[in-house]
């Protein structure tokens, strides 16, 4: 689908080597905020540099959605929103902090039909530079455009057999026994997603694809509705509970660290406990700080609004003990497969994630 409103780029008039147009984003207070409001993640160390230095971290960083996110506009800023996202795997070898300057950028890798027919590009040497950091974000992705002819990217697609991770044989003796074991992560959203929540994501990372937000134009596309961005995260206001905020509302369950009387960073270091458990499985013995160092994304059907999302969580592999600048701890790959209210895939996170404790 095209207009000269949105107008969206065919796979015909793609080259290899096409420059990505890169943007400028401030990481202020503000937008930090502003995408916390917006997905209902409110981990201290992406808003709070108190709390985040507290951890090793030099000030409050950027969150692994919030990426996520900007690498998504970058890629639907340049094709337009005819265009459908089918993989994103992103590196996060340095931490953007607040008030860096990101610059977003990217280009055109391998174009090329797909087994069944698809008009599909490789996005490559995708990156997130700050003023003093050439790539502190690496990515690739793939994406699946229309033909002029007519052909349109398929709106849903299934899971093959073989997209999964053998367990790696060194694999400490804990990790060993949570292996084949399935645990039930958040809801993202619990609620039907509001048209209103998915506009709270624009803002944050002015993403204005027509598709987020004109429901006119989105009614009239092949999606029927207006849908999330791919790599959207929509907790909702009931997730302020694991961090203390609304639990004097009647029949909410107070969190523990409040009944304990507990103040200060003694209190955000113990409610912060309940949102690492929401995102890791199964956490490592000893080992209460986490940080995502790489992030795959596959994308099967999109979310829209009056959908819900369920979440199963399983641990691929584990490190033995290492060593690093942060601390001690372990690597983890750890899987979420997200189900809308029908069960069907919407898509799959694989996440890399460090879990140490500080020395």
């Amino acid at each position: 689908m095209t207009t000269n409103r949105y107008p969206s780029l065919m796979w015909e008039d793609v080259s290899e080597g096409d420059t990505l147009p890169p943007f400028d984003y401030e990481l202020s207070l503000l937008r930090l905020v502003a995408f916390v409001r917006a997905t209902g993640l409110y981990d201290y160390v992406h808003h709070d540099d108190r709390y985040a230095q507290a951890v090793g971290a030099k000030a409050s960083f950027i969150s692994t959605p919030h990426v996520g996110g900007l690498l998504t506009r970058l890629i639907t800023d340049w094709s337009g929103p005819g265009s459908v996202l089918r993989r994103l795997t992103y590196r996060m070898t340095a931490q953007c902090l607040r008030d860096d300057v990101l610059t977003v950028s990217g280009k055109v890798g391998r174009k090329y039909r797909g087994d069944d027919g698809s008009y599909l590009v490789d996005l490559v040497d995708l990156n997130i530079a700050t003023g003093s950091v050439a790539t502190a974000v690496s990515a690739t992705a793939t994406l699946e455009m229309p033909f002029s002819t007519g052909q349109l990217p398929r709106i849903a697609r299934e899971r093959s057999a073989d997209e999964t991770v053998p367990p790696n044989e060194d694999m400490p003796e804990f990790a060993r026994a949570m292996l084949g074991k399935v645990r039930v992560g958040n809801w993202e959203p619990r609620e039907p997603l509001l048209q209103s929540d998915i506009h709270l994501w624009c803002e944050a990372l002015e993403d204005w694809n027509p598709l987020y937000w004109d429901a006119d134009y989105a009614a009239a596309s092949p999606f029927g509705r207006i849908i999330a961005p791919p790599t959207g995260l929509f907790y909702g206001a009931g997730s302020s509970l694991n961090v203390g905020l609304g639990y004097r509302k009647p029949g909410a369950e107070v969190p523990a660290p409040i009944r304990q009387g507990l103040k200060g960073m003694e209190l955000l270091s113990a409610l912060r406990q309940e949102i690492i458990k929401g995102g890791v499985p199964f956490p490592p013995p000893d080992c209460p700080e986490t940080v995502v160092t790489e992030a795959t994304f596959k994308f099967y059907r999109p979310l829209g609004v009056g959908d819900t999302l369920r979440t199963e969580q399983r641990l691929l592999t584990c490190s033995p003990l290492r060593k690093t600048r942060l601390g001690e701890g372990y690597f983890l790959l750890g899987e979420n497969l997200l189900f809308n209210q029908h069960d069907e895939l919407v898509r799959s996170v694989a996440l890399n994630l460090f879990c140490y404790r500080t020395q």
